[in-house]
């Protein structure tokens, strides 16, 4: 089943993996962590070290074991970033199920947020308790001015105190809180009681204005408002089916995203006696929600250009040309077709809409309604904001290539005509082919240049130095465009993630011990490639080489006594290749980062298992190299060990 079917859910759900990795999770659930999406999803965390459970969730460390949904449990929670909170949670198993039709189970966790509720629960208890309180105070009052008629004024007086003194803790109250409060009673007045918050959200101090005024509605508007008012107080309907037909928002001079909401307020009695406006500032919720949405269009954007990279090309052929076209038309100083000018519109719209290039296709549709206000009502200002619109159309499509360029290729390339063609075909003919035909067959078509397969440890290294608190440059590539079969090299070319990780975190120094020691705060990594002859047969070197503090053959002795292996009779350069023994670290604890001791093991078994070899070489303070010596395959080889 597509996870995809949750994206719409305003309640939190998250996928998770049997080892409590987060595979899926939709806005809510992001919005909870305090992160985004796309930073989960890409997250080495397990799902409770996003959420900070403050006492054990039941079937969390035994997912396997849910084979059906699981009772909810109402537990508090932390997020590392300091937000707190309260849930009910469950867990259900589900049915990935990935492009190619295979199923793996993983486990939905359902999130309901009674956080909210628990608030306003304890706000409404409070103001109930307040206004008890107020009764038990004006019935006692009422007691005392029957039993002591007589002194009228003197007790008139002592209720007079109290109410100012109640008076004066309710609005210090109200005062603390962040929302605008206010009341309007039956006439439309607001009443003295009001919260300071109000000069914030509706820029007005309500006491004694009309609702109307203070919530600046239009004037066309303010009848309608009259006969809702005569409608609630006359309790012909319930309150809440009537609040939802008020003003829900209000007009900020700013800018401010201001939500207004409304509750009855009643006497003793149960009567209708006023109805007390909320005003909440979600300017920041707004804004985020604003952003995960541009978010998603650009995730859905990068999807529609990777699925239909061929008619995506063909588009942006044609965009060209439109484009051309356009500033053409609005280059004239007369015979100006508006007709030809809203074509080009309406068409670049049209594509850029198919593969969601929202800030083009937007643009596209401003300029066509300043085409239209221009036809309709010609007029010079009126002609000079069309044309600095359609050019905003040229600049938002630059833009959208320029931001792109990794998928969309440069210009020159985007020029070019390209054919996917299955690799398996290519080989097919390449076997067909003899001497230096299929020499140059397989450099042309099927090599590809070693450098592609390194790039993406650019961000394994500054992921690992922000992790560690460590300062990395990024790295330095000698010779990337040499070519490969990348087939052969496959399982070699993943291990190399272990090497990159391991100069940082052991390799690379924090920036004050590198300050202190005379070099720069940020460390060095330099990657190179190379083939050379040897033993009349050609092989290919990979080489990474870190500027960090290099590895003491001292403490890798120490390492090996504590494990009862004699290193005595072995020098400090053979002492220090016990790096790549199975499960040999040097740090004292395991971290999410390392201390396994299998990622140097993984590429000597990888380079053993292509025929070669793995070495490193140290200088204690200036840093270490790793080299990586292996056939260079110009044929892919028949006869191959695959690495387990």
């Amino acid at each position: 089943m597509d996870p995809k079917i949750f994206d719409t859910l305003l309640e939190p759900i998250f996928i998770l993996s049997n080892d409590k990795k987060v595979i899926y999770c939709n806005e809510p659930a992001a919005l909870i962590c305090d992160q985004t999406v796309r930073r989960i999803l890409r997250s080495t965390d397990v799902f409770d070290q996003m959420i900070l459970f403050k006492e054990p969730v039941s079937f969390l460390n035994e997912l396997s074991s849910v084979t059906d949904s699981t009772p909810y449990q109402e537990v508090a929670f932390d997020t590392p970033s300091g937000k707190t909170g309260k849930v009910q949670v469950t867990f259900q198993p589900f049915q990935m199920t990935d492009s190619t039709g295979t199923s793996t189970a993983a486990w939905i966790v359902f999130f309901r947020d009674v956080t909210l509720e628990e608030t306003l629960q304890k706000k409404y208890r409070a103001e109930l308790e307040q206004k008890e309180d107020v009764i038990k105070d004006l019935q006692k009052a009422q007691s005392q001015l029957e039993k002591y008629s007589k002194g009228l004024e003197i007790m008139v007086g002592e209720r007079t105190a109290a109410l100012k003194k109640l008076n004066l803790m309710m609005g210090a109250l109200l005062d603390s809180l962040g929302q605008g409060f206010f009341v309007f009673n039956k006439d439309g007045k607001c009443l003295e009681v009001f919260s300071k918050a109000c000069e914030k959200t509706v820029e007005a101090t309500p006491p004694g204005q009309k609702i109307w005024e203070v919530l600046k509605l239009p004037e066309k508007q303010v009848v309608g408002f009259q006969k809702w008012m005569t409608t609630v107080f006359a309790e012909m309907l319930p309150f809440e089916d009537l609040a939802a037909l008020a003003p829900p928002t209000f007009p900020h001079s700013q800018g401010r995203e201001v939500k207004l909401e409304y509750y009855p307020m009643r006497t003793a009695a149960g009567k209708m006696d006023g109805v007390v406006v909320v005003a909440t500032d979600i300017t920041d919720l707004v804004q985020a929600q604003r952003d995960a949405e541009k978010e998603r269009a650009h995730a859905k954007m990068i999807v529609q250009m990777v699925q239909n990279r061929r008619q995506v090309q063909s588009f942006l052929s044609e965009a060209e040309t439109i484009l051309q076209d356009l500033k053409f038309e609005f280059s004239k100083t007369e015979n100006f077709s508006a007709e030809n000018a809203f074509r080009c519109l309406h068409t670049m719209k049209g594509g850029a809409a198919t593969f969601s290039i929202q800030n083009v296709a937007d643009q596209c549709h401003e300029s066509e309604t300043r085409l239209t206000n221009w036809k309709n009502e010609p007029s010079e200002q009126a002609w000079q904001d069309l044309k600095s619109s359609a050019a905003l159309v040229q600049e938002e499509f630059q833009k959208f290539l320029s931001g792109n360029e990794e998928i969309l290729g440069s210009e020159e390339k985007r020029q070019k005509h390209f054919y996917e063609i299955e690799g398996e075909r290519l080989k097919s003919f390449e076997q067909k082919l003899a001497g230096s035909l299929k020499s140059e067959f397989s450099q042309e078509f099927l090599m590809e240049e070693i450098g592609s397969f390194f790039h993406q440890y650019q961000e394994v290294t500054k992921s690992v130095a922000e992790q560690e608190y460590k300062q990395v440059l990024p790295l330095t590539f000698v010779n990337p465009t040499l070519k490969v079969l990348a087939e052969p090299y496959e399982s070699l070319f993943n291990t190399f993630i272990h090497a990159f990780r391991n100069a940082v975190d052991h390799g690379i120094e924090s920036p004050s011990n590198r300050v202190e020691n005379g070099k720069p705060e940020a460390g060095k990594i330099d990657v190179r490639f190379h083939t050379k002859e040897k033993q009349s047969q050609e092989w290919l070197v990979i080489q990474i080489q870190d500027d960090g503090g290099g590895i003491d053959a001292v403490k890798i002795r120490e390492r090996l006594f504590a494990k009862g292996i004699n290193t005595s009779h072995e020098t400090d350069a053979e002492v220090i290749q016990h790096v790549f023994d199975s499960q040999f670290s040097t740090k004292e604890a395991v971290t999410a980062t390392s201390g396994r001791g299998v990622g140097m093991d993984a590429i000597s078994h990888a380079a053993q298992n292509l025929g070669g070899r793995a070495w490193v070489e140290t200088q204690l303070g200036h840093g270490t190299t790793l080299t990586v010596e292996v056939p260079y395959f110009k044929e892919l080889p028949t006869t191959l060990k695959k690495v387990a």
